[in-house]
């Protein structure tokens, strides 16, 4: 009886140690697969190699796996991947269904992806992301890319805005500081002040069909661009008014945050050594079904971009100290 009592102890502790080791492994294979999706995309296509510091939190359903001292104190050092210039220094625990970021704040673990600034550094960023099976679960899925292609691209939208603190991400705290609305600024502020305006939403559509209109397979309507230029700046003159009025320069930021995250995810999707997908099923993949409005039009406006000069000459700008905005770029860029 007791041999029996003991085998099972055994027994059971092993398949703790397997199930624990099984979920390990996921971390050390996707984690890489997403650093190198990043380098691609990032060093190959982008040409810079250098990155500002970022913390890293991952998590599983039982684990959380990170960087930063604030969201694991003490915990198992573990092997995990460095980043181009960023060595990293990996832990992993238990997180009991919350996890404390590196800013401090406790949230409790669910579908969520995004960059955010550490308060009190020199405008470094963490990163937060489930890993490929908490998605799963949660019943997460992408019809035209597959599951594990559209978590990638995920990554690779969200971890650009983790390199954009010292232009964009300044101009956002400001702005943040200095106005308040009665919906959270964010990059879908105005699709939650006006989606149920038809007036505004009309025009947002012309204007958006205007941008994907001017990108047939080769070339460009610049017609097609000025159209969607004078809808956009009707609809802004007419409805982002009175307390809306510095709204407009959101709008410009908002769509250049959210045009090249969709831009760098749809770069990826079309690369031979990335996604390798057909670029009408790729597009058609980031579009989502047209849901986000800030992300539909960006994509098309950086599309648009790329068609009037190679990236090579503005792309530095996307990850730089100074906000330069699509709609600059696309308006200096068609005056030549």
């Amino acid at each position: 009886m007791k041999k029996a009592y003991f085998f099972l102890v055994f027994l059971l502790f092993q398949l703790k140690i397997f199930g624990q080791e099984n979920q390990d492994k996921e971390f050390h294979k996707v984690v890489p697969h997403w650093f190198s999706a990043w380098t691609l995309v990032y060093k190959d296509l982008y040409k810079i190699d250098t990155i500002n510091p970022v913390e890293f939190v991952f998590f599983d359903e039982n684990y959380v796996y990170s960087t930063s001292a604030v969201t694991i104190d003490k915990g198992e050092i573990i092997d995990g991947p460095s980043l181009l210039n960023l060595k990293l220094n990996w832990k992993k625990k238990l997180h009991n269904g919350s996890i404390v970021l590196p800013n401090k704040v406790s949230i409790p673990i669910g579908i969520t992806s995004y960059a955010s600034e550490i308060p009190d550094t020199a405008h470094h960023s963490f990163f937060v992301m489930p890993l490929p099976g908490f998605w799963e679960k949660a019943g997460i899925e992408s019809k035209e890319l597959g599951l594990d292609n559209l978590i990638t691209g995920v990554f690779l939208h969200e971890f650009s805005h983790s390199q954009q603190m010292l232009n964009f991400g300044i101009k956002i705290t400001q702005y943040e500081k200095e106005h308040h609305f009665e919906v959270h600024l964010n990059d879908d502020i105005l699709q939650n002040l006006f989606s149920q305006n038809k007036g505004y939403v009309n025009l947002f559509n012309a204007e958006v069909n205007s941008f994907y209109n001017s990108i047939p397979d080769k070339g460009i309507d610049t017609e097609e661009v000025l159209k969607g230029l004078k809808i956009m700046d009707q609809r802004q003159k007419k409805y982002l008014t009175g307390k809306y009025k510095t709204l407009i320069e959101m709008d410009d930021i908002f769509l250049t945050m959210e045009g090249l995250g969709q831009y760098s995810m749809y770069l990826w999707l079309i690369h031979p050594a990335g996604g390798n997908i057909n670029k009408d099923l790729a597009l058609k993949g980031v579009r989502r079904n047209k849901k986000w409005w800030s992300q539909e039009e960006g994509l098309a406006l950086f599309l648009i971009l790329e068609r009037l000069k190679a990236s090579e000459f503005w792309v530095k700008d996307m990850f730089g100290t100074k906000p330069v905005t699509i709609t600059h770029l696309i308006k200096s860029n068609l005056k030549k």
